[in-house]
């Protein structure tokens, strides 16, 4: 894990959301690796890496003095220690979570499952209410004279009108009109042998 990283992920952990200002100034400060031959960013070396240097420059007296700096390398390993283990929290409270949101992703598709059969069942119930068997009319052969006229108006007398209304029309042209094109537009009651009654829910 880059310096960078670490940095970052260190800070979140702090109440303010980050470190010191000089731990976000590493990328200017540099280091020279003998492996690679040149100086590199601090804050691009690994935090192994940086550690391995920085216990080496430690162990060159000439340069540094070791018990001075002792303390500084024993805490800032005591921090590397402590955010690999918080990596290890997070990491089980991030699949806690997960396994959290696919229960409830399960049981949002079962829910929605239920609701397509049940949608299903009502539209099926639904139909079967307003699906007529053969022909929409109610009545029909019914002679259009003066008993025919009467049985239908007795209807329309006792109708529920909140709920149903009632259409009469005409059924088979009389003989004499065949023919004449007297019904091309349409057969009214006066030019029919017969009635048919339709009744309609509103």
């Amino acid at each position: 894990m880059k310096i960078h990283r670490v940095v970052t992920m260190l800070g979140a952990t702090t109440t303010t959301g980050k470190l010191a200002d000089d731990m976000y100034d590493l990328n200017y400060k540099t280091y020279y690796s003998e492996e690679e031959g040149r100086y590199i960013p601090i804050s691009h070396m690994d935090f192994q890496h940086m550690v391995r240097a920085f216990v080496k420059l430690c162990d060159q007296e000439n340069m540094l003095d070791r018990s001075k700096h002792m303390g500084t390398t024993k805490e800032l390993v005591e921090k590397i220690k402590d955010l690999e283990a918080r990596d290890v929290i997070q990491y089980h409270e991030l699949h806690a979570k997960i396994n959290k949101l696919e229960e409830l992703l399960e049981e949002q598709q079962d829910l929605l499952s239920k609701e397509i059969k049940a949608k299903n069942t009502w539209r099926d119930a639904y139909y079967q209410e307003c699906h007529t068997q053969g022909d929409r009319y109610m009545f029909s052969e019914i002679p259009n004279d003066t008993d025919g006229q009467e049985f239908v108006d007795h209807m329309k007398k006792h109708l529920n009108k909140e709920s149903y209304k009632l259409r009469v029309r005409g059924q088979h042209i009389k003989p004499e009109l065949k023919g004449t094109g007297a019904t091309y537009w349409g057969q009214g009651i006066n030019e029919s042998t017969h009635l048919r009654v339709y009744i309609d829910k509103k």
